[in-house]
This record gives C-alpha cells, sequence and structure tokens, in this order.
C-alpha cells in the first residue's frame, strides 16, 4: 500500500514539474522545438557572421526540424517593437543564416514583460542591418550619437570611453 501511494506521488510531482515548465514556456512566449543555444540561464558564446562581421548573443534560439527560430526577451516593457530590438533580430537573421545556411529562419520572437512580437525575417530589416553595419565600419567603429538623453548615455556600457556622453562628471564624483 505504501508503495502505491508513493508511486502516485512520484507520478502527481511528475505531472507538477512539467505543467510548471509548460507554464513558463507559454508566459515567454519560447518558441518550441529543441534548444539549440541559450543565453538566459548560462553565458552563451557570441556569434559571427563571418561573411557580414556581425555578431551577437540571443538569449536563446529553437530548431523544429529546418526551422530556426531566435528569441529574445526585453526585461521592460513596450507597446510595439523598439528599433533598435528590431535591428538587433535582424542581426541575429544574418548571423543565423550564415550559421545555418540549410535551415529556415522565417522568423524571431522579441518579448517584453507585457507584451509579445513575432518580427518577420525581410530583406527590408536585412537591408537595413547591413547599411547600419556599414556606416559605423565607415566611422572607424565611433557612431554618432542619436539621442539627446541623459538617461541613455548613463545606462550605456561604452559612458566611460564615450566622446559624446551627455554625462558630465566632476572631479569630486571620482573621488
Amino acid at each position: 500500500m505504501e508503495a502505491i501511494l508513493l508511486l502516485i506521488f512520484v507520478v502527481v510531482l511528475i505531472l507538477v514539474l512539467i505543467l510548471a515548465a509548460s507554464g513558463k514556456r507559454k508566459s515567454f512566449s519560447v518558441p518550441r522545438g529543441k534548444k539549440i543555444y541559450g543565453d538566459m540561464l548560462t553565458k552563451g558564446k557570441v556569434l559571427k557572421s563571418e561573411r557580414y562581421l556581425i555578431t551577437g548573443k540571443p538569449d536563446l534560439i529553437t530548431r523544429k526540424g529546418k526551422l530556426i527560430v531566435p528569441y529574445e526577451y526585453k526585461s521592460g516593457n513596450a507597446s510595439e517593437p523598439r528599433t533598435g530590438h528590431l535591428l538587433q533580430m535582424g542581426a541575429y537573421f544574418i548571423i543565423l543564416g550564415d550559421m545555418y545556411p540549410n535551415s529556415i529562419i522565417k522568423y524571431g520572437i522579441l518579448k517584453y514583460g507585457n507584451s509579445t512580437f513575432r518580427v518577420e525575417n525581410t530583406h527590408g530589416l536585412r537591408n537595413r542591418v547591413l547599411a547600419i553595419a556599414d556606416e559605423i565600419r565607415a566611422n572607424s567603429g565611433i557612431p554618432s550619437r542619436n539621442h539627446d538623453n541623459r538617461g541613455r548615455c548613463f545606462r550605456c556600457p561604452y559612458k566611460d570611453v564615450c566622446s559624446q556622453n551627455l554625462i558630465h562628471y566632476r572631479a569630486s564624483e571620482d573621488a
């Protein structure tokens, strides 16, 4: 009798864990398929297109048959995808196209805290990413600041070396 109760308990526990895992997948809109890369829980390697010299680190990549789907999670909220995030997804499409030439990369998933967007892999997006990459290279890797928002500079990882930084430090702050 105890063995049967223990078996029932184990089966119920397994079902609860499966349901919890599938609920987590749905809450983040993670695409179905085999996970072939992940940067959300572990430090994934930087992926690179050798042909276009573009790099990136998607949060997750899944594969189902020949279909590959990049997934990017953003912690903030948005009512529509932000331009920089669309370009980021476009870079992933280019990189994955080079890495997996026999695969199909139709779209990616861009997830914000309150919304999820399917980003289509279009020629227009690809051309935009490649044009911006060319522009950055033409400026010797130093893009021109395209905003007047001090908050964006404050959060920028390059603020300490950027000559266009809008944050002005006083000598007393450095001490």
